[in-house]
């Protein structure tokens, strides 16, 4: 007697097994350099920069501006791209990866192109939520002027540019 297995059951497993193995980490990465590391760390979570005698005249020469003498500090608003994405579209991604999921354990997706998808899915989810949704606070009018845009997180559109995943071993 002959037994033919046809539930695929060792695929699957081995399918899990290899999913277990990958994990994805997404935002704006190392890789991106400190620079915008530091100024995604700036609007995410906002700052206060002490001012300075050098700022008060960089900033009236280059600009125009004139700061108070009684003024100390100036402040850089929170303006939460990747947590408020999360809290905001995480429906949206969770939709996808049970969709994902669904093909690698049908045997369809490998697990590194589940992770490769969803990682794509969730850094552009974060880009168009930044660029299209976060409004408010908004930049000053000196802002404004100067990069002459009011899109509070978009200037040049490195930091959009700078929001990656990478797949890592576990």
């Amino acid at each position: 007697m002959t037994v033919d297995d046809k539930t695929k059951v060792p695929e699957l497993l081995a399918n899990l097994k290899e999913l277990e193995s990958y994990q994805v980490a997404v935002g704006i990465l190392s890789k991106s350099g400190g620079q915008m590391l530091m100024i995604a760390n700036v609007h995410e979570f906002g700052c206060s920069i002490p001012v300075t005698n050098k700022m008060r005249g960089f900033l009236a020469y280059n600009y125009g501006v004139h700061l108070k003498r009684d003024t100390k500090v100036i402040k850089i608003p929170e303006r939460s791209f990747v947590r408020s994405s999360f809290d905001n579209k995480s429906n949206d991604v969770h939709k996808k990866g049970e969709d994902l999921i669904g093909k690698v354990v049908e045997g369809t997706l490998s697990a590194r192109a589940f992770y490769e998808l969803l990682g794509q899915t969730c850094a552009d989810t974060i880009r168009e939520y930044m660029v299209n949704e976060v409004k408010s606070p908004a930049n000053s009018e000196m802002t404004i002027a100067a990069k002459e845009s009011s899109n509070p997180l978009v200037d040049k559109g490195q930091l959009a540019a700078a929001i990656t995943y990478e797949i890592r071993g576990r």
